[in-house]
Parts: structure tokens; sequence; C-alpha cells
């Protein structure tokens, strides 16, 4: 069986796999790489669009899929109804099993924002052994700021980087009633304060001023601008077009010298 066909093969293949139960269809770049995005609470704020644009921008060549697994449109009932989200990690570890099968040493990345993040950590935490993503960012995460990420580590290959602001009023408002993703009433998400806990795969960074310029105000679901995306997001990524005149950094965290710092 020639190349052509053989990855035409795993493509049907892990797609079927993929689309099965509430998640976007794979297509032919999948052959290059995987990100996959985990929308928030009520699979309302439109990130799937941003990321797909950002990344496909500064030269991401792979697919950009996301996983939708929300009860309904109800922000509020998906954060008190936890359950979903748990599941929703264990049928994405599947499918990222599912994908290392098919097409081997492809970059595999994870965009989560807010409750998202939980469905991305949960992932990692279910992953089998042998099994692991490149890198994780996470945006606006409602997981508690004291959540234990050791476990998800284990399974990263690069880092997760965590981006978080003081200013983002979902936060520091109705989630502190609602509690956190993981169950925790009354404190803080890491999207506001960052986590607590100190590893060398794992990077806190701060909300700045500049980050305005690219669309992310600091709020809630901004973070998923495509130009936020295209010019920070994208350099945590394995990116495969090297003609780029600003190429963003690869897994191995390094900053891209015409970008803007953090």
């Amino acid at each position: 069986m020639n190349k052509i066909a053989t990855l035409t093969l795993s493509l049907i293949v892990v797609t079927a796999a993929w689309s099965g139960g509430c998640a976007s269809a794979l297509t032919h770049r999948a052959e290059h790489g995987l990100t996959v995005y985990c929308p928030g609470a009520g699979n309302i704020d439109g990130g799937d669009r941003g990321v797909k644009a950002g990344l496909e921008s500064a030269g991401w060549k792979g697919d950009v899929s996301s996983i939708f697994w929300t009860l309904g449109f109800n922000p509020a009932l998906d954060q008190t109804l936890r359950f979903n989200a748990r599941l929703a990690g264990k049928r994405l570890a599947r499918r990222i099993e599912s994908y290392a099968d098919a097409f081997p040493g492809r970059p595999v990345n994870l965009v989560g924002l807010s409750a998202g993040t939980g469905v991305a950590v949960w992932a990692l935490e279910e992953l089998r052994p042998g099994y692991r993503v490149d890198n994780v960012v996470l945006l606006g995460s409602s997981l508690w700021h004291r959540y234990d990420l050791t476990h998800a580590l284990k399974r990263v290959k690069g880092r997760i980087y965590n981006y978080y602001s003081p200013h983002d009023s979902i936060l520091t408002g109705p989630m502190k009633i609602f509690g956190t993703i993981d169950g925790v009433l009354m404190d803080h998400g890491a999207g506001a304060v960052g986590f607590a806990m100190q590893h060398p795969q794992l990077v806190n960074i701060p909300w700045r001023r500049e980050y305005e310029r690219y669309g992310y105000r600091g709020g809630h679901v901004d973070s998923t601008s495509a130009a936020f995306v295209r010019v920070f997001i994208a350099r945590h990524f394995q990116i495969m077009d090297d003609t780029l005149d600003r190429a963003p950094a690869t897994a191995r965290g390094s900053t891209p010298p015409a970008a803007p710092s953090y």
C-alpha cells in the first residue's frame, strides 16, 4: 500500500472514531498534527473559530477540532452538573489515543477555555500509559487554583501554559457562587490568580496590557481572539512552516525574536 493510500485509510479510521458522539470531524489536515479545542460551559463562547483562524494564520498545518461536551446552552447548568465534563475528558482521551495510533509521531495539542480546561486536564489524566500530548494551553480556567496537576503533567511532553487575568469578571464573580468546575465553592479559579502549585512544566502567564492590541482585554472569553492566538498561543505549538516572517516557538518554549514578550 502506498503512502497516500495509507494516510487516507488512517484518516478514515481515526475520523470515524473521533466523530462518534459530540465532536467536530477531522479533516485531511489531521495527517500533519492535531489541536483540540475544549470550549467552556454552555458551548457558547465561539472560541473554536478564533483558535482555528489564529493557529492556521500562524502556519499550523494540522487539524483544529473541537469537542462539544455540554448538556445544553446553559453555562450555569454545566458548571454545577459537572459529571458531563468528566465524561468528556474520558471520551477525549480515547480519541487522542485513536489519533496517535493512526498518526504516530504527529504533534497533539490541547486548548481549553473556562470549564473546558477541566475537560482538557481530565483527558490528560485519563490517557493510558504510553500516550502523551505535546503542549496544553489553558485560558480563563475555572479549575480550582489549588488543583493538583501532577498526574496530568505526566502526560505532557512539553508544558501546560495557564493564561490568567484578575480582571475576569466571570471567575471573580458568578463562578465563585456556582463553584469551580472541579466543585470548590467560594474560592479562586486558576484563570483568575494562576495555579498555586510549582512545577517546571507548568507556566502561569498573567494578563498584560499589551495583549489588548490582539483582542485579549483580560475578560473571560476574549483570549480566543484570532489575533491573540496567532501571536501568543501558537508559539507554544510545533508550527510546521519555516517560511513565516514571525514563526511561533516550538514546544521547547523558545521565544520568536519578532513577537511581543509575555
